[in-house]
């Protein structure tokens, strides 16, 4: 029977869903208290409230759900929270700890707390039957709109027919079609099957009720697409029937073995044929709760900026770089895969699987291999991947395979094609092609054998002719082998954006991030191009595990079409942060567009004293370097004050005399644009003389004769004085040996 559903227990989760049909839906309670909460008044105020008043804005879930739930009286709230609460009872692709906080937070809203300790809050209750995918998340408030939706035509029945639809399947299928909803909600199937757990299978969507029926050779997935519901439930519940007595058991389940073996390796897991908005992934046994919460946790858009050695580049490699690495041995596997696959390309991903099968395959075994799974979400091809894998196979075959001879080959022949149109490696393959036995070797010795961290992160640095196809994408020069020699040809090929973007979207549980340094100095207009927009937080694309678009914007990607004409979709995954530096005193500061400016949020870096060393003999570090920046931001701005990285590693004077003569006051030249008087000001004892530069007056008389059209008039020549002289004094002088008063 359909209760069986390892690794969850369903008996308290179907037990408590039928307490919340018997008080709630056909009587007029609550599963958490006394009141009256289920009543058709407090269903009227959520359809006002909740449903007929979406809040489109940014923020996350619970934040909107609270104000939009504010004009609605408590027992409203309690309802909502009730709602949460049914809705949790399925999916467990969702944490027991997320599930519980977010319906106590909602029952919260109405002014009254509920115990954590309440029984049906329970580890047993929560845990869920069945993956729900991200559907279940990034669709949230259309489920519940449609389960207000139930509870207004329940409502407005008498309660005799609210048990007879509730009860009987028959008279429930005829009902729920007749309830509106929006899409093919998942909820639909998550209440049939708790309902009626002997009659219907554990399945939050068709997709997979289809490749089932496909797999058994029941019916192909052409004639089940119009299928209704009755069929596909009717369909299921005779091939259980059927394999309970092949099987001689009654605890079977399409999701475990033996049975998922055959319709997951039977079925292309990228031909999924998705109704809209329902979930893809029931793969319980790939089930993990997901690092951080996509639906709370809101994309960064960050620069930091300030004037020059304020510690920018290093707040990245200290802080930043850390929340986007992971020691390899305790990373999921979904992430291992990804990184492991990452440095090498299709040949060798192809090459590897077919080893690691160790057998003559087919191709669609070959493609169902994990790292060509893997390789497929984090470098997703044109077409179907089964077609990319053949392409491989064919294009690199030794010359007696039993392939097409008129295939141009690529010179690494290693693999070759039997009679039967299966695959194998050639005995040489590994000395032929060592990245492909690399990876192998790789791959076989497991995540337990592999060193070092995992990087979620790449890094770049703008310049002034960094461009879009850098970027995003743009034709480049490729050396190719074509067994003659090597020749150049130009292809399309990703910048680094569209490829940490695909490095987010194949693995949407983990946070990835794009480190930008001096993002100012390039023409930021250019560089992002049409994905200005895309990079808003409320625009970013959400993707679930199989790389569906759940949520957000793409777009149309210039320089993708295939043959057809069709381009290629391209969105920014909401799992990737865009951090950057800006240097404010680059004069490229005026190539910051308006638009980045209205995207991202913007962290000051400002000069640090406290981290500098105190005294250099009698020099207090921290009271020059305040005295100086005090000077410039009077005579300049606060934009090309100078940082305490110049002076953090200072040890002794002659370290203290290299740094002004190299770095500060070549700086302070660039800052006054080689305007030496004002240089003077800024490094100006009291008496107003600077210890630091001498100065030599050219009078126009004495260089020219008294006769020459000079009038008479002169100027001064500035020169640094010999470091010699720049004792101890002479820094102290700069700032008189006392401490820093606002005036």
């Amino acid at each position: 029977m359909s209760r069986y559903a390892p690794p969850h227990d369903s008996s308290p989760i179907i037990d408590a869903a039928h307490k919340w049909v018997d008080s709630c839906l056909i009587a007029d309670g609550s599963v958490f208290s006394d009141d009256a909460v289920s009543t058709l008044e407090h269903y009227k105020n959520l359809d006002t409230f909740f449903v007929q008043r979406p809040d489109e804005g940014s923020g996350g879930f619970y934040e909107k759900l609270k104000f939009q739930l504010e004009p609605a009286p408590p027992s409203a709230r309690k309802l909502m929270a009730q709602l949460l609460w049914a809705l949790f009872l399925f999916p467990s692709n969702i944490s027991i700890k997320t599930k519980r906080k977010g319906i106590i937070d909602t029952w919260g809203f109405s002014g009254e707390l509920l115990d954590i300790k309440h029984p049906l809050l329970a580890d047993a209750v929560l845990d869920g039957i069945g993956s729900a995918g991200m559907g279940v998340n990034a669709n949230r408030w259309r489920e519940l709109n449609f389960m207000v939706a139930i509870g207004l035509s329940l409502k407005a029945m008498p309660e005799g027919d609210r048990r007879k639809a509730l009860t009987d399947y028959d008279n429930f299928l005829g009902w729920i079609e007749s309830v509106p909803r929006d899409g093919n909600r998942q909820f639909r199937h998550m209440f049939r099957y708790l309902l009626f757990p002997d009659r219907v299978e554990r399945m939050s969507s068709n997709n997979d009720r289809k490749k089932v029926l496909a797999a058994f050779n029941v019916a192909p997935l052409s004639e089940t697409r119009k299928w209704s519901d009755r069929q596909f439930d009717d369909a299921l519940l005779s091939l259980r029937h059927e394999h309970e007595k092949l099987l001689d058991a009654k605890d079977i389940d399409f999701y475990n073995e033996p049975l998922r073996a055959r319709w997951k390796q039977e079925n292309d897991p990228d031909s999924d044929e998705t109704d809209a908005d329902e979930s893809t992934d029931q793969d319980l046994s790939c089930e993990r709760e997901p690092s951080y919460s996509l639906e709370s946790r809101r994309a960064k858009n960050l620069i930091l900026y300030g004037p020059p050695g304020t510690g920018k580049t290093w707040a990245l490699k200290t802080h930043y770089f850390k929340e986007y690495t992971e020691k390899a041995v305790d990373v999921d596997h979904t992430t291992w895969l990804h990184q492991l696959v990452a440095a090498y390309g299709w040949r060798s991903v192809i090459a590897a699987a077919l080893a690691g099968l160790g057998k003559a395959s087919s191709v669609s075994e070959v493609g169902s291999h994990e790292l060509v799974a893997a390789k497929s979400r984090q470098r997703p091809r044109p077409g179907h991947i089964h077609s990319t894998v053949e392409g491989y196979l064919r294009g690199l075959s030794v010359e007696d395979s039993a392939s097409d001879d008129s295939i141009d080959r690529n010179p690494t022949h290693i693999f070759r094609k039997n009679t039967q149109s299966q695959w194998t490696l050639t005995a040489d393959w590994d000395g032929t092609d060592p990245a492909s036995a690399e990876l192998y070797a790789l791959w076989k010795a497991g995540q337990q054998a592999m060193s070092g961290d995992i990087q979620r992160y790449r890094v770049v640095t703008f310049h002034p002719s960094y461009t879009y196809e850098d970027f995003v994408i743009g034709l480049r020069p490729v050396t190719q082998s074509d067994g003659m020699g090597n020749k150049t040809v130009f292809k399309m090929v990703d910048g680094v954006f569209k490829q940490i973007c695909a490095d987010a979207k194949a693995n949407p549980d983990k946070p990835y991030a794009l480190f930008i340094d001096e993002i100012n100095r390039a023409n930021i207009a250019k560089v992002f191009g049409e994905l200005i927009t895309l990079i808003e937080p409320d625009k970013r694309a959400r993707y679930d595990g199989s790389g569906r678009l759940v949520a957000g914007m793409e777009v149309q990607l210039p320089g993708t079409s295939d043959e057809e004409g069709m381009s290629e979709k391209f969105g920014v995954p909401q799992n990737l942060d865009i951090i950057g530096t800006m240097n404010t005193a680059d004069r490229s500061i005026a190539l910051l567009d308006i638009a980045l400016r209205r995207r991202f949020e913007f962290q000051e870096i400002a000069p640090n004293y406290d981290v500098i060393p105190q005294k250099i003999g009698a020099i207090d570090l921290s009271a020059l370097l305040r005295r100086i920046n005090d000077r410039i931001e009077y005579l300049a701005d606060k934009n090309r004050l100078i940082g305490h990285a110049y002076l953090v590693r200072v040890g002794d004077l002659s370290q203290l005399r290299l740094v002004f003569r190299d770095q500060i006051i070549p700086l302070l030249q660039e800052y006054f644009f080689d305007d030496f008087s004002q240089v003077e000001q800024v490094l100006s004892a009291a008496d107003g003389t600077s210890p630091f530069l001498t100065r030599v007056t050219l009078g126009g008389n004495t260089l020219f004769g008294p006769h020459a059209d000079t009038n008479g008039g002169t100027r001064t020549r500035y020169a640094l004085s010999e470091m010699a002289t720049w004792t101890e004094e002479a820094f102290c002088s700069l700032y008189g040996q006392t401490n820093h008063t606002e005036q």
